[in-house]
């Protein structure tokens, strides 16, 4: 019986890089018995997530299955249509708000469509939105498939995960926050869907589809270098053995951090931007237009500084760290005696030294008031240029 395979993030644990490969893969994993899919040409009419024309979701084929909920919703009526936009970024709630209505896909649909690839093969669904959307999409699965489903999941140190996440929203523009209170916002319970809350997301999913059908790995260097990587990983974990057969490595680097006082300097860019166009909604909107010109300096800059690290980088303060050693303990332990069979007294992850000191130091104030001085001189002389147009 073919199984249905749903790798379901989490965030920052290289989930494009494990896409990517699959994709260019694909003819490989059919002879095998396997298939992933491309969802985004399978289902080119339809305007949303899956078709959102970026490196970094460009084969997450698991993103059509947030546009059919979403269109589901739709159907229903406004109260379920803006219930279930609550699990999605505010910058892809106003997208759907404006495309939902010409689409056609919807639950019943991909679940057909799965259906008819596991007549055939195996099946791999894809997507780290999965883990912070709604889950009664599995609800619905775990009463079309049963025990065919298994999930696959991939952990990080929290305070990594955060740090990790945090640049990455500095780098798109959309947060202006320093890391400590990006924590806050991230742990507070309306903000919940961001899933750092392992044992609390796991165990909602194992009530779904069973604990037995889920596997938990953890993305760490340790663990990942005897794998032989992340993408030999996952085969493992889906039942393919890499070693019996040539692989095709894709070269393109996606989604890369921006590092160093690089990611302090574009924090200060966002909140300046917020400032001067009045919320978050409408800077998602002035990005092209004010940061492209800058992005190479910001680049450069990053680019420049990464040379002097002996390694990661580090914004966190060991204090910081080991506050989060502590409010994580539970879930960690949980983790690694339910899912690891380890002992108590055993930590889930290899690395278990929480003290780590930030490398990366905060702006001091005078160096953010003279960014921002900069940013008001360019500010205007892009304003100047424009009206000379």
């Amino acid at each position: 019986m073919n199984k249905l395979f749903i790798h379901l993030g989490t965030p920052k644990t290289a989930t494009t890089a494990i896409q990517y490969f699959l994709h260019n893969n694909n003819d490989r994993l059919l002879a095998m018995g396997y298939e992933f899919p491309d969802t985004q040409e399978d289902f080119k009419s339809d305007k949303g997530f899956a078709q959102v024309n970026n490196d970094e979701s460009a084969f997450a084929n698991g993103n059509i299955i947030m546009d059919a909920r979403v269109l589901t919703a739709y159907k229903r009526g406004q109260e379920a249509f803006e219930d279930i936009l609550s699990y999605v970024f505010p910058d892809m709630a106003e997208y759907y708000r404006g495309v939902i209505a010409d689409n056609k896909t919807d639950f019943d649909t991909v679940v057909g469509y799965l259906k008819e690839k596991l007549e055939k093969h195996h099946v791999i669904i894809s997507s780290e939105n999965l883990w912070t959307f709604s889950y009664d999409f599995l609800e619905r699965f775990a009463q079309e498939f049963g025990n065919r489903i298994e999930i696959i999941v991939y952990l990080r140190r929290q305070d990594s995960y955060v740090e990790s996440m945090w640049n990455e929203v500095i780098k798109l523009g959309v947060v202006s926050d320093i890391i400590e209170d990006y924590l806050f916002f991230m742990l507070s319970e309306e903000n919940d869907n961001h899933g750092l809350r392992y044992k609390r997301r796991l165990q909602r999913i194992a009530k779904i589809v069973g604990k037995e059908n889920i596997h938990v790995r953890l993305f760490e260097d340790q663990t990942l270098k005897t794998s032989g990587g992340i993408s030999f990983d996952f085969l493992r974990t889906i039942g393919i053995a890499p070693e019996k057969s040539e692989w095709t490595k894709p070269k393109i680097k996606v989604n890369e951090r921006i590092s160093g006082p690089a990611v302090n300097m574009k924090r200060i860019f966002n909140e300046y931007l917020q400032h001067k166009v009045g919320s978050k909604g409408d800077i998602l909107d002035q990005i092209p237009n004010h940061v492209g010109r800058y992005n190479r300096i910001f680049s450069r800059l990053s680019t420049e500084y990464v040379k002097t690290l002996s390694g990661k980088d580090f914004y966190f303060s060991a204090d910081y760290r080991m506050r989060m050693e502590r409010l994580f303990l539970d879930d960690n332990t949980w983790i690694a005696q339910e899912f690891f069979g380890k002992k108590e007294g055993e930590g889930l992850f290899s690395d278990n030294d929480w003290t780590t000191e930030r490398n990366v130091a905060p702006l001091t104030m005078n160096e953010e008031m003279l960014l921002r001085l900069l940013f008001e001189v360019c500010y205007n002389e892009e304003v100047r240029e424009d009206l000379s147009v």
